[in-house]
């Protein structure tokens, strides 16, 4: 998600309507169409401006038709695991869509009843995959600092060493004529 160093509590309702996407927020731009498909419950809650949204049909639920809904901003809709969901901003009254900004969370689920394979995977396993992802790229990241940093270092070395023989070159030949 994106992040923003000032407050959105802190912003004025110019600049949130300005285009910028509010603290914790995906932002949806004008005219534009995404498509979410939840592996778990999710909501979608609408943090600025109005979207129009297509939802499938439930898992198991072959009856059920497609929905169209409108929500706009502070509204939310629960989307169950497997439904897809397309999005799309929606026209303002003045006639141009706006940009927007929503919220995609898993729902929390209630505490698990007394499940100690759930208590594991949830406490230990899955921040134990986490964890080793979350290393990963940051060696790979540290990897290409130290590749871009000898690069650059092996680029100055030839730079001052031509810049030396560059300086010599004309001693030397002044001292033979």
């Amino acid at each position: 998600m994106l992040s923003h160093t000032v407050l959105e509590s802190q912003q004025s309702a110019i600049a949130a309507t300005a285009g910028r996407v509010l603290a914790g927020s995906w932002k949806l731009d004008a005219g534009r169409a995404i498509t979410l498909n939840p592996r778990e419950r999710s909501v979608l809650e609408i943090s600025q401006g109005r979207v129009w949204l297509s939802v499938g049909a439930r898992p198991g639920h072959a009856g059920d038709a497609t929905e169209d809904v409108v929500l706009a901003q502070g509204q939310a809709l629960v989307v169950e695991a497997g439904q897809q969901v397309v999005m799309e901003s929606w026209y303002l009254r003045g006639g141009a869509p706006s940009a927007v900004a929503f919220c995609w969370d898993v729902v929390p689920a209630v505490a698990l009843a007394a499940d100690p394979a759930g208590d594991w995977e949830l406490g230990v396993a899955q921040p134990l995959r986490d964890l080793g992802c979350a290393l990963g790229q940051g060696g790979r990241a540290v990897a290409a600092a130290v590749a871009a940093t000898l690069g650059a270092s092996g680029r100055l070395a030839a730079g001052l060493l031509r810049f030396a023989l560059h300086r010599i070159a004309p001693q030397r030949v002044r001292m033979h004529a």
